[in-house]
């Protein structure tokens, strides 16, 4: 449709104002960048963030080499033989020692010694074997080895009151370790009892810091620096300069324009239609779930993964809102329509494009997909189909209607409310029937694919408003056969929650998922969040450990059963843990059965309706934040 009219005269007029006021702002900006530039500082040298995984890699390998000599210096001081010839003199040990009553048996280049401590002074007794290295300091070199050196005292057994001491002295293997620690991402410089070693190929050069083992007083790690890849600041400079030239322009253009005599115009307007765009569809009933499909090749509309409105289409998925983002994917609500008005809520994962061409990146995200859908169960989240469209990948999943177990946690800390107990062991079985579901899967020739969750905490459990518990992410799982391989010494998980052979990067089996059920179950039993990051908590040793004090002592009319059960599911040894999550449930359900605490979904339902009451109004009774997808960052 086309209209004529006489052009305004005062539009010239408006154009260079228009201009003036651009050119003015391009001048201003242009400055700025200019300015920018030019003042701008270097970055500070940092480093490697490979190095933490090293670090912690030797300081493990210490730890664990002390804790075992430690052990082994109890062992010795509690014999009543060590407790009643502390107290005697040299001779009368010698005589013990060739009658066979104190005969220890060093093993593996091991060094014992007894001493008798007299005002503060020792005295050595016995050195087995004979003219064995005892030396005086927790550490030292001998012949190009580092020997590690415990002591336990020795009570004693006498009227004099004459106590004293058992000295473990150990060879330790540091190169071996700081061949296995660089493997791991450490380099640097190791000092140690007075020596130094170096792990990694290229000495240090350049810039570095120092930094202490938490397991090894007076061990110190110097580290490089790396210096920050120069960043050039010309293209400010020239877009500065080019901003600020052009505003300039305009500016005279604009004081320079003279208003144009009126002149008839001519004014277009075109009615566009609205197409509709067509959507790439997953794949079909054909197609097995797991196997990627490729994108409609017929020129079908690719949609922006970032930036999906509610209408938008995923496949035939159409979107009702964004549910939140994580490292790797943004997960989406969105639901599918059928005939006769049916609809089905679904939870759709999408993996950032830029992330789509990095291939262990994709590799990571299809497995999960894969190993998930493997595992039916009602206590796991369903994966309902695996695809690609155009270059991005997706994860389609059940939705459910609820929360995460952890932030209903922290909604009955706040208020200081406990969880009832029947709920919360109730919820525990029904974690352990998820994950015993996961751990048995088959591949559809019967072979078992060996999955272990790896990440189980109550953030990765569900609760839906029914009171159905979901364990979901299978995101860092692990099978005996998959496309991604956790790399050499590459530690992934929740530290806080994770077991400790895990946390070193040692291979893990099911009971490492065992270790961190209980973890779950003290949180939910006692109300106290838990944190048992090796790392932090290395300083301590395993004595004691999980270094957490009994559910009996942080609350009241607990089964004195549960005290023993729990902290020995967290056991540092995964050899004291139970087998598997099946005979962990089992062991939970006999406490149950004897004290009468045995919870069905309808009460667990209720518990989740009371918190979510009190979680509403924190969020502005908006529901749709509460309700977190399966797989949800």
């Amino acid at each position: 449709m086309r209209r004529q009219g006489p052009r305004p005269t005062s539009s010239v007029a408006s154009v260079a104002r228009t201009g003036i006021l651009l050119g003015a702002a391009l001048i201003v900006a242009g400055g700025a960048v200019l300015g920018y530039a030019l003042t701008r500082k270097p970055e500070e040298p940092t480093a490697d963030p490979r190095l933490a995984a090293g670090v912690l890699q030797l300081d493990s390998a210490l730890n664990s080499a002390r804790v075992a000599a430690r052990e082994r210096a109890n062992t010795i001081a509690r014999l009543p033989v060590v407790q009643q010839s502390v107290g005697t003199d040299k001779a009368t040990v010698e005589d013990q020692r060739t009658r066979g009553e104190l005969d220890f048996k060093p093993e593996g280049g091991e060094v014992i010694e007894l001493q008798q401590v007299v005002d503060g002074k020792p005295q050595t007794l016995l050195v087995q074997p004979a003219g064995g290295m005892s030396p005086a300091a927790s550490a030292a070199f001998a012949n190009g080895k580092l020997y590690l050196v415990e002591s336990v005292d020795v009570a004693p057994n006498n009227s004099r009151q004459i106590g004293g001491r058992i000295r473990v002295t150990r060879p330790f293997d540091l190169d071996k370790a700081l061949a296995t620690a660089a493997a791991a991402g450490l380099a640097g410089e190791l000092t140690i009892a007075g020596e130094k070693r170096t792990a990694g190929d290229a000495p240090i050069t350049g810039a570095s810091e120092t930094r202490p083992l938490p397991s090894e007083p007076g061990a110190e790690l110097r580290v490089p620096l790396a210096a920050p890849a120069a960043a050039s600041t010309m293209p400010f400079v020239v877009g500065g300069a080019v901003a600020a030239g052009l505003g300039l322009i305009l500016i005279v253009a604009g004081m320079m324009a003279k208003p144009a005599p009126a002149t008839p115009y001519i004014a277009s307007m075109t009615t566009v239609e609205s197409v509709p765009p067509r959507d790439t569809r997953l794949s079909g009933a054909s197609v097995a779930v797991g196997t990627p499909t490729p994108g409609d090749a017929a020129g079908s509309t690719v949609f922006n993964p970032s930036n999906l409105a509610a209408g938008s289409m995923i496949g035939r998925w159409e979107v009702i809102q964004r549910l939140g983002s994580g490292g790797m994917a943004d997960v989406y609500l969105a639901h599918s329509r059928g005939e006769a008005g049916f609809e089905k809520l679904v939870a759709i994962k999408v993996m950032h494009s830029h992330l789509a061409r990095n291939e262990r990146a994709v590799a990571h995200f299809l497995d999960e997909a894969r190993l998930a859908a493997r595992i039916h169960h009602p206590n796991v989240v369903a994966i309902q189909d695996l695809g690609k469209i155009g270059n991005d990948y997706v994860i389609v999943m059940e939705y459910v209607d609820g929360v995460d177990l952890e932030r209903l946690l922290m909604s009955a800390r706040q208020g200081q409310r406990s969880v009832p107990l029947d709920v919360a062991l109730s919820i525990v079985c029904r974690i352990c029937d998820g994950l015993h579901a996961a751990h048995t899967a088959t591949a559809p020739d019967g072979t078992p694919l060996g999955i272990i969750h790896r990440d189980v905490k109550a953030a990765n459990v569900l609760v839906s408003r029914q009171g159905t518990i979901k364990v979901v992410d299978f995101g860092i799982a692990k099978a005996a056969a998959q496309s991604h391989l956790t790399a050499a010494g590459e530690t992934k998980g929740t530290p806080s929650m994770m077991a400790p052979e895990q946390r070193v990067g040692e291979l893990v089996d099911v009971r490492a998922d065992v270790y961190s059920v209980a973890a779950v179950g003290y949180e939910l039993v006692t109300g106290h969040g838990v944190n048992l990051d090796l790392a932090a908590l290395a300083h301590l040793g395993i004595d004691n450990w999980p270094h957490l004090p009994p559910p009996s002592s942080l609350r009241a009319n607990l089964p004195p059963e549960l005290d023993a059960l729990l902290l020995t599911t967290m056991a540092f040894e995964r050899d004291r843990r139970p087998a598997d999550c099946s005979a962990l449930e089992s062991e939970l359900e006999a406490v149950m059965k004897r004290h009468g605490l045995i919870a069905s979904d309808k009460d667990i339902a209720r518990w989740v309706d009371g918190e979510l009451r009190q979680l509403v109004p924190a969020f502005e009774g908006a529901s749709s934040v509460i309700s977190k997808p399966a797989g949800a960052p």
